[in-house]
């Protein structure tokens, strides 16, 4: 599967790595790394994702959160009445867990906005040694 050739087409690209800021272009995709275009154009790629008019950037870290630290724990342990019953409800698929949202939301339902925003990688501040297994995960 590694020799599949994917595309995103006519997005603008950030990559700052590379000096690219906001240049409308395609990126070809190879056993999960960016490549280079194909040299030879009868090449075509498996699945073309059309991103025009959209952003293509590198996912976003955020290095300072509080999603599954004992506070933010403690803080859904104050708040049952978010949970039971909730409209605010994220429902389990075959690729989701089940969660909600509001005050303080699950660790699931933050994650799935997170992802939702472009992040790839979130970083929980503060996580004593006792919850750090949790935060990790």
């Amino acid at each position: 599967m590694t020799d599949v050739l994917w595309k995103i087409s006519g997005g603008y690209v950030y990559d700052p790595l590379n000096g690219v800021d906001g240049q409308v272009r395609d990126i070809w995709i190879q056993g999960g790394k960016i490549v280079p275009p194909p040299s030879d154009p009868h090449v075509q790629p498996a699945s073309t994702l059309n991103a025009a008019g959209l952003v293509v950037m590198p996912g976003g870290i955020d290095m300072h959160c509080h999603i599954a630290g004992p506070k933010v724990n403690a803080a859904r342990k104050m708040r049952p009445e978010e949970k039971r019953g909730s409209k605010n409800a994220v429902m389990r698929t075959a690729h989701t867990h089940s969660g909600t949202l509001g005050s303080v939301p699950s660790t699931f339902a933050t994650g799935y906005k997170y992802i939702g925003l472009g992040y790839t990688t979130a970083f929980d501040a503060a996580v004593p040694p006792l919850m750090a297994r949790h935060a990790h995960e």
